[in-house]
């Protein structure tokens, strides 16, 4: 770190008033019950939107005089690995590592890597098992999917970014990471809703939004986190 940051960054330390750990813990604690509701509330708007209040879709027409339903076990099996990936990338959005100052730009650029290839490679591989659910659906090339994941994260990365606060080091990339930290918890939901583990499909209606709230993430965090004069 140059000697100019660190002088930044001392200078904004000692600006700011330090609230005590336990004002800071019940600030976090309720903006993140603020996310979680968010992004439960815009998941069960969209399921009443779009599939009766279907929260959980097992299956569903595939073309006419074709259905396809998914086994209760795969189910289990996507949700609980979307979920173990998107503790991981909570973990690594919101915490700061070692340092103060944040995590290492190493660290970052792994998450921005590992967290879509895992929740990909995840579904992928347990949806092979199974056969039937990577068989394409030509009524669902995914757009609706992009929707959801966008409207259930966007919440999360806001109050991601509240949570944090200042990124000094690397604010843009630790703002990507949150964009993929809000888009890992809305596969969840997305991958509840959704039956249809064809490839296509999921490159542009559960991948693609991932990298679009990563680059809003970049922006939002190095406007919001960087340092900035007083």
């Amino acid at each position: 770190m140059s000697d100019e940051l660190r002088a930044r960054v001392l200078a904004a330390a000692a600006a700011e008033p330090s609230p005590t750990r336990a004002v800071v813990s019940r600030r976090n604690m309720l903006i993140g019950v603020a996310a979680a509701a968010s992004g439960i509330g815009a998941f069960m708007v969209f399921a009443e939107c779009m599939s009766g209040s279907q929260l959980l879709r097992l299956g569903g027409e595939v073309v006419p005089q074709q259905s396809l339903e998914r086994s209760v076990w795969l189910v289990a099996a996507t949700v609980g690995g979307a979920l173990g990936v998107g503790a991981m990338a909570l973990w690594l959005a919101l915490g700061r590592g070692r340092s103060m100052l944040g995590r290492s730009r190493r660290w970052l650029l792994y998450g921005g890597v590992l967290i879509p290839v895992s929740l990909l490679a995840w579904k992928v591989g347990c949806s092979i098992v199974f056969g039937d659910p990577m068989v394409p659906w030509p009524e669902r090339p995914g757009e609706r999917c992009l929707a959801l994941t966008l409207l259930v994260a966007a919440g999360p990365l806001l109050s991601f970014l509240a949570i944090r606060r200042r990124a000094p080091v690397h604010p843009a990339l630790n703002g990507a990471v949150m964009g993929f930290a809000a888009g890992a918890c809305a596969w969840v939901a997305v991958d509840a809703w959704c039956p249809v583990a064809y490839v296509p499909h999921l490159l542009l209606g559960h991948v693609l939004p991932l990298f679009v709230l990563a680059g809003a993430g970049a922006l939002l965090g190095q406007t919001l986190l960087s340092l900035r004069p007083r």
